[in-house]
């Protein structure tokens, strides 16, 4: 029992990826039983993979699986909106058959909003394929949840960092850079600002759907505030104990966007949920885990 709550065999997809390593951990260290397959073991955007899993007692099922990386998106869209919109449709319906609770990983998009911090009832403008399929997974979970009397909760993340993220975002790619041989850290535009949310805090709003999840629910996940890339670096450094000099190739991202943060109040009120982890003690833990 956790908090006179029974625990849950979870089922999580995309449990390899950097958020589904950190969950899998958390999960199991809070004493739940969790099946993370392969995605040879399940292909989500296959239905037919799902049916094995009806047999495993299954009582929550967290979907984290997915194609994730923006520039990507515009090489292959197709590939985004099949896994990411037929594969959540094949989640929705499994957990509908098995009469199971679902949280769904979503992201931001907002695109470019006219107003910070950014409430959940704020216009959508996904500007790019990625957030488009995002948006059309978070439109099936909320017609099923709100049609079908599905438990489902869609949790909108910001800009989450931690250990062990691909150095193609971009805090670990500025923690390689200040901890690298070079003198000089390089980045493309050092001026659009970040909603950064550390792992651990995404964890612990993680575990409170799979506890609460009742109906449909639809929470931003951020921290609040925003810092700009040359704010990152500038606290990188001061954590790594470094100044190096820092140049910028002033290469605008298409369609990018200068502002971003999360207004996180509705989680807050519903379920008593907001960041603990400071930006400097989470950027802190990240150098410390490099090195």
């Amino acid at each position: 029992m956790y908090n006179g709550v029974k625990m849950k065999k979870i089922l999580i997809t995309g449990g390899s990826g950097f958020i589904g390593r950190h969950i899998t951990r958390y999960l199991k260290e809070c004493g739940y039983e969790v099946f993370t397959p392969s995605s040879r073991e399940l292909n989500v955007a296959k239905q037919e993979d799902w049916e094995y899993w009806k047999g495993e007692s299954v009582g929550h099922v967290l979907h984290l699986a997915g194609k994730t990386f923006i520039p990507d998106s515009w090489e292959n869209p197709e590939q985004f909106f099949k896994i990411n919109g037929i594969g959540t449709l094949n989640a929705v319906s499994f957990c509908k058959a098995q009469k199971v609770g679902m949280t769904y990983i979503s992201a931001y998009i907002y695109g470019q909003s006219k107003q910070n911090p950014i409430s959940e009832t704020e216009a959508v403008n996904p500007n790019n394929p990625y957030a488009r399929s995002k948006y059309l997974a978070e439109e099936i979970c909320e017609f099923f949840g709100k049609y079908f009397d599905m438990d489902i909760t869609v949790l909108r993340l910001f800009n989450v960092y931690g250990a062990g993220q691909n150095v193609r975002f971009l805090i670990p790619l500025i923690i390689s850079q200040v901890l690298g041989e070079n003198d000089m850290i390089t980045v493309q535009d050092l001026e659009p600002k970040r909603d950064y949310v550390y792992i651990d805090d995404v964890c612990r709003a993680i575990e409170l759907s799979v506890l609460r999840t009742k109906g449909f629910h639809l929470f931003n996940i951020g921290s609040g505030s925003s810092y700009s890339v040359r704010e990152i670096i500038e606290k990188v450094q001061k954590a790594a104990r470094t100044n190096k000099n820092v140049n910028s190739v002033n290469k605008v991202r298409k369609n990018e966007i200068n502002d971003v943060v999360a207004d996180i109040n509705l989680i807050w009120d519903t379920w008593g949920w907001k960041p603990q982890i400071t930006m400097e003690e989470g950027l802190l833990r990240c150098v410390e885990g490099v090195r």
